[in-house]
């Protein structure tokens, strides 16, 4: 491990209970410290599937990250439409990946969602209701459905509100500002992320308001009145991601650099991620055990990284560098992120895309295996 990677050492934190107003009483529980258990970074030789055909590095070939874990830009793909390239500089969205349908949304300030198709080489603008394009969605989370269109719920910043759809984007669900609690005075509300937790449970966080994050009904859409987090969890609490296998939530803790692993069955952090000082984790997309932490920025104020986590080892996998090491002039702030995997099995390939903000801007990389 070099001094670099000693210095960006992850922490664990053991239980801690954070505070939780209740609708009906308002009052905030106790908070219990955790202690830092230190992790580092370690390289894989190995990953979840096959690595790619090993190939000669190609003249003028930027490759970013470490052991099994190398990217390369992808030449051609997500392409903007040219009716949404005017909005692309003041970019501050996010990401979404119908799997099924092989389709990215990208959710794209004043315009709504861009979608991608074809192996991301097309694109167009998405027509849905107005509700979608007159805001921001600036975090969301898509469920797929046996038979059905997924579902797609969207925290819009800018507007205020909480959007539940499927993916044709009509007949909007919306929910305002929550009822009680810390927002009994109706007032502090800017929620940033939302995410599913099966078909039944929503979860919602308010990362430029109060900071508190809390579950709602998907049907009928509602508040349960539960608050959770508030500043003693974060200042920013900007992100948030279910992981169904291990029935626990990733709250990503921008300015104290920290992904929380949250227990809903028990109310209490499982464990803290602490990352390099300085890295402002914006949000987080899992892969089976793999966790990707886009950074608006990283060590120093340096352009935000995307780290990748193995849940298994709790360490640090790769390290890549979108504007240092790969070229993309506008990646200075990463601001969200997603694994883009084509096929299944052992056989798949992977990608990473992102998206970036001051100034915006969308990329897609892809895993390579590159001959020494």
């Amino acid at each position: 491990m070099n001094a670099s990677h000693t210095l960006a050492a992850l922490a664990l934190a053991a239980t801690a209970v954070l505070p939780a107003f209740s609708h009906e009483s308002g009052v905030a529980g106790h908070d219990h410290p955790a202690t830092p258990v230190p992790v580092v970074f370690q390289v894989e030789s190995k990953g979840p599937v096959k690595a790619p055909k090993a190939t000669a590095k190609a003249t003028g070939q930027k490759v970013s990250g470490q052991g099994f874990w190398k990217f390369s830009p992808v030449q051609g793909a997500v392409p903007v439409p040219a009716s949404a390239q005017s909005s692309v500089k003041g970019a501050h969205g996010t990401l979404i990946v119908d799997s099924e349908r092989d389709i990215v949304y990208w959710g794209l300030e004043r315009v709504g969602w861009v979608g991608f198709s074809n192996r991301l080489k097309d694109s167009w603008v998405v027509d849905a209701d107005k509700s979608i394009s007159s805001g921001n969605l600036h975090g969301a989370d898509i469920l797929p459905r046996k038979g059905k269109l997924p579902l797609v719920v969207a925290a819009d910043n800018v507007e205020g509100e909480i959007l539940l759809s499927d993916t044709s984007f009509q007949n909007v669900q919306k929910l305002k500002i929550p009822d009680g609690g810390p927002y009994a005075d109706k007032k502090g509300w800017a929620p940033t992320d939302a995410a599913f937790a099966g078909k039944d449970t929503v979860w919602i966080t308010d990362g430029y308001g109060r900071h508190w994050f809390m579950d709602a009904d998907a049907s009928p859409f509602a508040y349960r009145g539960n608050f959770y987090g508030g500043n003693a969890m974060s200042q920013t609490p900007h992100g948030i991601t279910f992981d169904p296998k291990r029935n626990e939530l990733y709250i990503s803790a921008r300015p104290e650099a920290q992904v929380h692993e949250w227990l809903p069955r028990t109310k209490k952090t499982q464990a803290v991620h602490q990352l390099p000082p300085g890295s402002l984790a914006c949000d987080t997309d899992l892969w089976g055990d793999y966790l990707l932490v886009p950074c608006l920025e990283g060590p120093n104020h340096g352009p935000g990284p995307l780290y990748i986590i193995n849940l298994k080892t709790k360490a640090v996998v790769s390290t890549i560098q979108p504007k240092a090491e790969l070229g993309y002039e506008f990646a200075q702030h990463m601001h969200d992120a997603c694994w883009y995997i084509v096929g299944k099995g052992k056989s798949a390939k992977v990608y990473i895309l992102f998206t970036a903000w001051n100034p915006g801007g969308i990329g897609a990389l892809e895993l390579v295996n590159l001959k020494d």
